[in-house]
């Protein structure tokens, strides 16, 4: 009696494409997109009255800011290291352009540009991180 020996499985390597470029990502945008969304629940507990929220609406500021410069540098090494989709480096150098005049318009109180700039920001913010989290975030630029 004969035994024949089944031929081994194929093994493939995985796709390439932005795996962990796209989790560092993905983790910035969440954190972003939250620091965010806080900035208006801030100022509206500044203007119901507690005028120390001002102090942490400006922290905050600062933390929203932050985060879209790291939100930036993890969509560059997305894109150039993890051949990521482009659009996502340009909307993120986006924000953090609008922030960066968003806090100067909150500084001198230009509050007629400050809110709709501000909303605009989350929105763009929320978006991008939604996308994130698409599956057309994981192909390859390559693969498109």
């Amino acid at each position: 009696m004969s035994t024949k020996i089944a031929p081994a499985p194929e093994i493939t390597a995985a796709a390439p494409g932005p795996r962990a470029t796209l989790w560092t990502l993905r983790v910035l945008a969440v954190l972003h997109a939250l620091s965010a969304i806080a900035q208006p629940l801030l100022a509206g507990i500044y203007l119901d009255g507690d005028v120390d929220a001002l102090a942490v609406h400006e922290i905050n500021a600062t933390v929203v800011s932050g985060l879209g410069v790291c939100q930036l540098v993890a969509a560059i090494v997305y894109v150039w290291a993890g051949r990521g989709r482009a659009w996502p480096l340009y909307a993120s150098l986006g924000l953090v352009l609008a922030e960066q005049v968003q806090v100067g318009l909150g500084y001198e109180r230009i509050v007629a540009i400050h809110i709709p700039l501000g909303v605009s920001i989350i929105a763009m913010q929320i978006l991008l991180t939604v996308w994130l989290f698409r599956a057309s975030a994981r192909r390859s630029r390559r693969a498109s």
